[in-house]
C-alpha cells in the first residue's frame, strides 16, 4: 500500500512554504502515511521524487498548483504514475487562471474558499474534480509563554503596503472602455461590505456596452486589477486608522502613508517564521480580507491560536461564524467611523486574556491540522475511484 504523500513548493521565500508543508503534515504519521517536501527549484528533485514513486505515492499535493504541471516526455507525471495530485488554491482563479485547468483526471483541484470554485465553474468550467477544501493552520507553541495582561505589543497589523494612487496611475495606459470600467467597478464595490467583486466587475462591463465572458483574458484582467485596488483600499484604510495609535505596521510597501508624523511605528517585513512568536506577544492583531464572503484570510486563525484578540474587516462568514466570539472585532472596512472603532477598542482597558478560550477552540477545531489533511484524503480516494469508472463519452 502506498505510504508516501509529496508536498511541492516552488517559489519559496525564507523556506516558509517548505517548512509549513512539513509541518502541516506531521499528523499523517499516526495515519500510517510519511510526509515528502521536494522544492521545484532545488536541483536533483527528480532523484528525490524517483523512489519514492517506486515505493508507492499515495497523493501528493501543492499550494496554488505547484506540481500539478509536471510532465515526463509530454505525458502529465501524475496521469503516467496514476497518482492523485490535490492543487490546494486560496487566490482568486483572475490571477492565474491556468493554475485552475489541468489537462489530467488525476489531478483534483481542492479550493479553499467557494467563492473561488463558483469562478472557476462559472467562468473556466474546468473538466477536473473541484471540491472544497477546509483551511489548516498550525497551532501555534507559544501561545500560552506571555500572559494576554502582559504581552509586550498592543497592536499589530502585518501587512504589506500598497498606493492605490499609484495602481489607479497606471490604469492611463488601459484603453479607454477598459479603463472606464475598472473605476467604475472600483467605485461601486469601495462601497460595498467585504465580499466577492465578480458581480459588480460584469455590471460595470455591462453598463459601458462590454460582454467579455467569452474573452476571459480580458475579463479576469479587469477582475485582477480591481481585485488588488480593493485589497489595497481596504488595508489602506486599517492602516490609516492605526497612524495616530501606539501600533505597530510591519511589512514594505508603506511609504506613500505619513508614516513620519504618526504615532504607529513602521517596522520591515520579518521572516514567515518568526510570525507565530510575534502574535504570541500581541494582543491585538490586525488584519484585512480578500474579496470574499466565503471564508477569512489565514491570518485570522492564526490570531486566534496565538491567543490574540484579531481586529478585521467583516464577511458574510465572520458574521455568521465569530459573531458569538468576545475576542474577534468584525468591522466594516466602508464605514467613517471605522479609526474611532479600532481607537476605542485600542484604548479599552479590560483583560481579554480569559476571553480567547472560545476563538482558540475554533482555530484547534475548525482550522486544524488534520481537517486539512483529512479533506486531501477523501479527495485523493475519490480520484482513484472516479478513474476506476469508465470515461463519460464527450
Amino acid at each position: 500500500m502506498a505510504r508516501h504523500v509529496v508536498a511541492f513548493v516552488g517559489e519559496n521565500e525564507n523556506g516558509i512554504l517548505a517548512d509549513f508543508s512539513r509541518a502541516i503534515m506531521e499528523p499523517l504519521a499516526p495515519m500510517g502515511l510519511r510526509g515528502h517536501v521536494i522544492d521545484l527549484h532545488q536541483p536533483g528533485w527528480a532523484d528525490a521524487l524517483q523512489p519514492l514513486a517506486r515505493e508507492g505515492i499515495a497523493f501528493a499535493w501543492g499550494a496554488a498548483g505547484i506540481g500539478a504541471r509536471l510532465e515526463v516526455g509530454g505525458e502529465n507525471l501524475w496521469e503516467m504514475l496514476q497518482v492523485p495530485f490535490i492543487s490546494t488554491l486560496a487566490d482568486t482563479p483572475c490571477q492565474l487562471p491556468a493554475n485552475h485547468r489541468v489537462a489530467s483526471r488525476f489531478v483534483a483541484n481542492g479550493y479553499m474558499y467557494r467563492d473561488w470554485l463558483d469562478v472557476q465553474r462559472r467562468f473556466i468550467r474546468s473538466p477536473q474534480i473541484s471540491a472544497l477544501l477546509p483551511h489548516g493552520v498550525l497551532p501555534n507553541p507559544a501561545r500560552d509563554r506571555i500572559p494576554w495582561a502582559r504581552r509586550p505589543h498592543r497592536m499589530v497589523f502585518v501587512k504589506t503596503g500598497e498606493d492605490p494612487e499609484r495602481r489607479q496611475a497606471e490604469w492611463r495606459n488601459w484603453p479607454a472602455p477598459l479603463r472606464a470600467v475598472l473605476h467604475d467597478a472600483t467605485a461601486e464595490a469601495a462601497r460595498q461590505p467585504t465580499g466577492d467583486i465578480t458581480h459588480t466587475v460584469l455590471g460595470a462591463c455591462e453598463a459601458h456596452g462590454l460582454h467579455l465572458e467569452e474573452r476571459l483574458e480580458l475579463l479576469f484582467a479587469i477582475a485582477f486589477q480591481v481585485d488588488l485596488q480593493l485589497r489595497a483600499l481596504r488595508a489602506n484604510a486599517f492602516a490609516r486608522a492605526l497612524l495616530p495609535l501606539d501600533a505597530v505596521i510591519i511589512g514594505r510597501g508603506w511609504d506613500h502613508l505619513p508614516l513620519d508624523g504618526a504615532r504607529a511605528g513602521w517596522r520591515p517585513a520579518i521572516p514567515a517564521a518568526e510570525l507565530p512568536g510575534l502574535y504570541a506577544a500581541t494582543q491585538f492583531l490586525v488584519s484585512t480580507n480578500p474579496n470574499f464572503a466565503h471564508g477569512v484570510h489565514e491570518r485570522i486563525p492564526n490570531g486566534f491560536a496565538a491567543r490574540a484578540c484579531v481586529l478585521s474587516d467583516s464577511n458574510a462568514f465572520t458574521r455568521a461564524r465569530f459573531a458569538a466570539l468576545p475576542s474577534f472585532f468584525g468591522l466594516d472596512w466602508t464605514a467613517p467611523e471605522l479609526a474611532a472603532r479600532i481607537a476605542a477598542i485600542f484604548h479599552d482597558a479590560t483583560d481579554h486574556g480569559p476571553l480567547t478560550d472560545a476563538a482558540l477552540a475554533v482555530a484547534d477545531e475548525d482550522f486544524g491540522p488534520r481537517r486539512f489533511l483529512q479533506g486531501m484524503i477523501d479527495l485523493a480516494d475519490l480520484l482513484r475511484a472516479g478513474n476506476r469508472l469508465e470515461s463519460f463519452p464527450a
